[in-house]
């Protein structure tokens, strides 16, 4: 005799927990879509944007957001989150440069590393803050932007620093093409695929999302909490100083009040690319894909003429769009796979 809620519509109930369950873990394919939907309405209205010029200009656009955004995503899978990284890459970009322009002769790898490592050292202010005297993130994050973005402007003196003063070889940097794309959306491709790997099939990366997804389970489970919330934030600064070093490259001029935007475009990128706000779920393929996604709408707004004050509302749709949607259907896997697991304890 089967028992009550046996049959057909258990059965039912517990493939689509299943399937909302499935839908969770493929949010990219839902990112491609919508990324193709967007290119296509763009290219219906403007031509041009399939201009290999133009597309070109969107890469290299999305690439240094991407860089910072995989960071800034796996800080939001571990239930945190860094106001502070449009400071970062000023401070890594003004230091960078600042040191070739003593130094121009120097080997850009040299240069690249004075960036990493500055912007590492600024992540471990925030993981000092975070994870050493347990501010909540965005509290601390938010006075270190306010730091950070002060200290390099105290330093800069209202100095800017040109491609006049800087050696050919480091704007040659954003100039490289390999197999047709440039270096730079190389490198953000590369780090994409080593940290969404690193997040993953790593230990580390399964923590991130233990945590992220539970704390106090995390913590009961053995996963040294502070030390992983450290690590991400550290790795976010070397991250962001690495861009740092590219946006001078690329720009040729570096100043104390580029990026100042920075950490709001990299929490839209990671959120709309399925990142989920409370933590412990998402990819950082998903951020990268939304990088993606807002270089394109930047890109289409420019050339179809709208103003930029549209894109901004886009943007915030997005985002409440975005986090409102991942939201109801986590519940509704939740709900789906709290019956289906009641229905075998009855069976």
């Amino acid at each position: 005799m089967t028992g009550i809620g046996s049959g057909p519509g258990r059965l039912a109930r517990s493939r689509q927990g299943g399937v909302l369950a499935r839908l969770l873990r493929v949010r990219e394919l839902a990112l491609i879509f919508a990324l193709a939907i967007i290119c296509a309405a763009v290219t219906l209205r403007e031509p041009r944007f399939l201009e290999s010029a133009n597309l070109e200009q969107v890469a290299l656009s999305a690439t240094l957001v991407c860089i910072v955004a995989l960071g800034q995503a796996l800080i939001i899978i571990a239930r945190q989150i860094d106001l502070s990284v449009g400071a970062m890459v000023a401070t890594g970009a003004f230091v960078s440069a600042d040191w070739l322009s003593v130094h121009p002769h120097a080997s850009i790898l040299w240069v690249a590393l004075i960036g990493c490592v500055v912007g590492g050292l600024l992540g471990a202010g925030n993981a000092l803050l975070v994870a050493g005297l347990r501010i909540p993130a965005i509290v601390a994050t938010l006075g270190t932007l306010a730091i950070y973005r002060g200290g390099i402007i105290a330093l800069a003196g209202g100095r800017q620093i040109s491609a006049t003063v800087l050696p050919d070889s480091y704007g040659h940097i954003a100039e490289i093409h390999i197999l047709g794309l440039s270096l730079l959306v190389w490198l953000a491709i590369g780090l994409t695929c080593a940290l969404g790997w690193m997040a993953r099939f790593t230990r580390f990366g399964r923590n991130l999302y233990a945590l992220g997804s539970n704390p106090e389970g995390a913590r009961f489970a053995g996963i040294a909490v502070r030390r992983h919330i450290a690590g991400v934030f550290i790795l976010s600064g070397v991250l962001c100083g690495l861009v740092g070093v590219l946006w001078g490259a690329r720009f040729g001029t570096v100043d104390a009040v580029i990026a100042p935007d920075l950490q709001l475009q990299t929490i839209s990128s990671a959120v709309v690319g399925g990142v989920s706000i409370f933590g412990g779920s998402g990819s950082v393929f998903g951020a990268a894909l939304g990088s993606i996604i807002f270089a394109v709408l930047q890109n289409g707004v420019q050339l179809i003429g709208v103003s930029q004050f549209w894109l901004q509302a886009i943007i915030g749709a997005a985002i409440l769009g975005t986090v409102i949607f991942y939201s109801r259907l986590a519940r509704r896997a939740e709900r789906s796979e709290r019956r289906s697991r009641l229905a075998r304890s009855r069976s």
